[in-house]
């Protein structure tokens, strides 16, 4: 198996483009400013790549160590300079390098899980969402860590490691896309892809000052990634600007039209905010306190600058709220079993090696303590799920009593076009602390309707951190919730890159490749 080595990066000092490439702002680049400088001929794909790389380098393995990529692709130059000779570079996703969560399956990387026992397990095939990125243009940059077999939410696994918060190091970085969205924070990559079961997406998004969106469960397209939950998962974009989502997010829809592709770019440049009307649901909102004095004072501005924009935003209790945030769990600890082990028997071993089931990978060990814990109890629901009440009143009854009373609040006597909450509850919490009780991101995941978290500023205080807003729209509604995070940028723009990954200087250096 060919990977870089990633500490020989820079070994070779050559300076492989010309000085216009030093233009060119790998830190909080967008995709529309990667086409125009790639049509300009400002860049080149090799030196976009090599930038990228270059990034990787010097912040997540050295530097600040943000350590939230498992695998780089060690074909990701020589893709550049292939896309360099081609005739038409009008791809949607030309050239946007791309960091893909450890569960979704690349035919030339590993797929890990972030599990040690799985870490040579080796799919034959892509998952049919990265192959439509790349079909689209884009480069897999590599693999993002990820909580192990996506059940936790502490960035932590076997085979990656911690990873950490590139705002604040100390703190972690949300899960269980944690590594996607460490990465995409510190502009490793241009975009990120991660998978949201229960907030697996919206919650790194919002520590690590992104977008995330959790489409409508009804358009995830699971073919290739590992299941969690195979009622609740999705997989969806982790990006900087919503612009970026949107442009990834028509290539990931498990079924689309030319209309709907194009409902959604317009999105990405729309003022939704607008005339728009928003339902600020009061259940979800924490308590007033002094120790959250500096969270809250993010949030209200956010609201009072949605207001300027031109939304009316009305407080509103959900019906049947106690049963909607508390009477319902997640699904995940009984399906984990039976999932992975479909998963782990869709190709032989004989060339990768890897376990084959559920029950071998337990037996294996190859997975971190804390993951121990999650992997016991989850063995003991899903042994006994068919016979389990709590089991039945889920898959039988959550989603379409949940969707009913979201469409109440939505199409009531007022019509809203989205529902809004914070994502989680309170600001990020150190390494090791998990977001569980703090997060509010159980509505999208238990409905099947499409939720977006994204930045609503940052605090003013010693340690400025991201605080993150969530829409929650109807079935499909993707566009709408598009345009309402677009108007916010546009109106109250908030995001800050991280202080420990600034712009490297000088042009791309060449990389040494070992086998």
């Amino acid at each position: 198996m060919n990977k870089f080595s990633l500490t020989m990066i820079g070994a070779a000092a050559m300076t492989l483009f010309s000085a216009n490439a030093a233009a060119f702002n790998w830190s909080e680049a967008t995709i529309e400013q990667l086409q125009q400088a790639l049509n300009s001929q400002q860049i080149t794909c090799e030196a976009v790549v090599q930038g990228y790389l270059d990034r990787i380098h010097a912040f997540d393995k050295n530097g600040p160590k943000i350590n939230s990529i498992i695998t780089v692709n060690s074909e990701a130059l020589a893709l550049a300079r292939q896309k360099d000779k081609q005739a038409d570079k009008h791809q949607p996703l030309f050239c946007v390098p791309v960091v893909v969560k450890d569960n979704i399956n690349t035919k030339d990387m590993p797929t890990s899980l972030g599990s040690s026992a799985l870490k040579n397990s080796q799919p034959p095939a892509n998952a049919a969402v990265v192959d439509n990125l790349i079909n689209q243009g884009a480069i897999i940059l590599g693999k993002a860590n990820l909580d192990e077999f996506a059940i936790a939410m502490l960035g932590l696994s076997s085979a990656g490691g911690q990873t950490r918060n590139p705002y604040i190091l100390t703190n972690g970085p949300g899960g269980s896309s944690g590594g996607t969205g460490s990465a995409v924070s510190a502009s490793l990559a241009m975009v990120g892809l991660g998978t949201d079961t229960g907030g697996s997406i919206r919650i790194p998004a919002a520590v690590a000052g992104l977008t995330g969106i959790r489409p409508s469960r009804a358009l995830a397209d699971l073919n290739g990634v590992a299941p969690l939950s195979k009622t609740q998962d999705t997989v969806g974009p982790m990006c900087r600007k919503v612009a970026d989502c949107a442009q990834v997010l028509q290539f990931t829809e498990a079924w689309s039209t030319p209309e709907r592709k194009q409902q959604i770019r317009d999105a990405s440049v729309k003022d939704g905010l607008k005339g728009a009307r928003i339902a600020l649901i009061s259940g979800m909102l924490p308590e007033r306190t002094e120790k959250n004095r500096a969270y809250y004072q993010v949030i209200d501005n956010a609201l009072d600058a949605m207001r300027k924009a031109g939304a009316t935003i009305d407080i509103v209790a959900l019906p049947e709220q106690e049963q909607i945030l508390k009477g319902f769990k997640s699904l995940a600890g009984y399906e984990i079993k039976q999932g992975l082990t479909e998963y782990l028997t869709e190709w032989p071993s004989d060339k990768d090696g890897h376990v084959r089931s559920y029950d071998a990978l337990l037996a294996s060990k190859g997975y971190a303590p804390t993951t121990e814990e999650w992997l016991t109890l989850y063995t003991g629901l899903s042994d006994k799920r068919n016979d389990d009440p709590v089991y039945k009143k889920n898959i039988q009854g959550r989603d379409g009593f949940i969707r009913v009373q979201l469409n109440r609040v939505m199409n009531g006597k007022v019509r809203y076009d989205a529902i809004l909450y914070p994502t989680i509850t309170e600001l990020n919490m150190p390494i090791g602390k998990n977001t569980e009780g703090r997060k509010n991101v159980s509505l999208s995941a238990f409905s099947g309707l499409p939720a977006i978290s994204f930045m609503a500023g940052m605090t003013k205080d010693s340690q400025p951190q991201p605080v993150a807003l969530e829409f929650l729209g109807r079935e499909f509604a993707e566009p709408e919730l598009i345009s309402l995070v677009y108007g916010y940028e546009v109106h109250h723009a908030v995001r800050v890159a991280p202080t420990v990954t600034p712009e490297l200087v000088g042009t791309p250096t060449s990389v040494s490749k070992v086998d």
